[in-house]
């Protein structure tokens, strides 16, 4: 409870980002969660959002644009379940409804499969009576890397960094340039002697953003991954990261698979993607 918060925002329920480690990775570890989620159907036309006082049925209003953003709430309440994304790209600053809401966008249940706050979702805009809408909302699938934090100046980041999301992530930066690639780059800002890097994507799409980027021919980056997918990963691979490296993390999430292989052995850029794609496919 220490890492969550609860604040009151346009008469809603809304996450934070907690000061160390956020609930969605146990989701998507403990729960199969490396491969992202289909988005669920269009829902039709009419939507049935709840607001103050109560929404009615309005026609959407596509947009022909698409976005990214953050699941930071979600209301299960059967077939009228509902949550809110919190943006960061691809929405005009222009549209007056952007502003609505405390700039969330709203998603109904008949548009989105598996919701699990904290995770990155693609989706289409649309307008109703209400504001913004999503639809066609598709989960990506994430990996996470970790490297000592002085090794990160070794990396070919992007030069651009921004936190659209502030009002929920404190302690984080994103990375636009990668968004035109289908990809959401993200730095975890933690006082602590490891980096943390999240790609959020397609399989492929992440490959070759860390590959761009890094990530995959650095020797000293480790996959953080949990205990229970570890049981698949050859052991010498493997080490415990130490609460001193990671502090606040669980220690079952606190483990890193090496990436070039054990000490004295070295894989090749064929073998470093070969193992990354069966650990997304598992």
């Amino acid at each position: 409870q220490a890492h969550w918060l609860k604040l009151l925002r346009s008469h809603r329920r809304v996450f934070k980002e907690p000061s160390r480690w956020p609930m969605v990775w146990s989701s998507n570890w403990d729960e199969g969660g490396w491969q992202g989620a289909g988005g669920g159907g269009g829902g039709g036309w009419q939507s049935s959002s709840p607001a103050k006082g109560g929404w009615g049925p309005a026609p959407r209003q596509r947009l022909g644009l698409h976005a990214v953003g953050i699941l930071v709430e979600w209301q299960q309440k059967g077939p009228k379940s509902f949550g809110w994304i919190s943006p960061i790209y691809g929405i005009p600053e222009h549209l007056p409804e952007a502003q609505s809401h405390g700039g969330d966008v709203y998603v109904n249940a008949t548009d989105i499969s598996d919701p699990r706050p904290g995770s990155v979702i693609s989706f289409s805009l649309y307008i109703d009576g209400q504001g913004l809408g999503a639809e066609e909302c598709v989960s990506r699938s994430v990996l996470r890397f970790t490297m000592p934090m002085g090794s990160k100046a070794q990396l070919t980041l992007p030069m651009v960094e921004v936190n659209p999301c502030v009002a929920y992530l404190k302690s984080s930066v994103f990375y636009p340039e990668l968004e035109d690639r289908g990809v959401t780059l993200r730095k975890y800002m933690w006082e602590s002697p490891l980096t943390v890097f999240e790609l959020w994507g397609s399989v492929q799409d992440i490959l070759r953003a860390a590959e761009e980027i890094g990530l995959l021919a650095h020797p000293e980056v480790e996959v953080l991954t949990s205990r229970k997918m570890a049981k698949s990963i050859d052991p010498d691979l493997l080490r415990d990261i130490s609460e001193q490296e990671l502090p606040g993390v669980p220690p079952r999430f606190r483990v890193g698979f090496r990436l070039l292989g054990a000490a004295g052995t070295s894989a090749g850029p064929e073998e470093v993607r070969a193992r990354l794609v069966a650990l997304l496919g598992q």
